[in-house]
This record gives C-alpha cells, structure tokens and sequence, in this order.
C-alpha cells in the first residue's frame, strides 16, 4: 500500500467530488484502518486531499492530488511537496 493507491482510489469514482472517511478506504483497500488513518492525516498535510467534514472525517482529493496523479504539478508544487516533511505534523 502506497499514499499513491490511495489518492487513485480517492480518484478513481465517476462522482466528481468522491469523498469518504479513512474507514472506507481501509475495508475497500483490505488494509488496517490504523494505517490509512496515518496516511490520510500525511497526504490532508501535504495538501493532496482536503478534509471535508470535519464532524464525520470525510476526505476528498485535491486538485493538486489529482494533477500529481497525471505527472502535471508546477515546479513550485513539485519542490513544496520535496521539500514537505511529515515529521513536521
């Protein structure tokens, strides 16, 4: 399991705005739940999905999620997404 498997299933919906919460990628993706909790609270930093409601924990990708996806970010997104330490949340 990578963050890119999860920005691609967050991607992957006919519906223009797919969002759910980590709970549901974890059952859809035969992953711990623990896990995808970290990874979605590192890629909602990085600013590759955005939190969409805070009460219920729902996530979205980003536009810059999804142009990661197709290889089109900017120079400066690319270098800020370089430079983004996780460490630092």
């Amino acid at each position: 399991m990578s963050d890119l498997d999860i920005l691609e299933f967050l991607d992957g919906h006919s519906l223009e705005n797919y969002e759910v919460p980590p709970t549901v990628i974890a059952v859809n993706m035969d992953l711990a739940e623990g896990t995808v909790w970290n990874r979605v609270r590192v890629l909602n930093a990085a600013g590759l999905i955005d939190r969409t409601d805070d009460d219920r924990g729902y996530y979205r990708i980003t536009a810059t999620g999804k142009r990661y996806l197709a290889g089109d970010l900017t120079d400066d997104e690319r270098q800020q997404l370089e430079d983004f330490d996780p460490s630092d949340i």
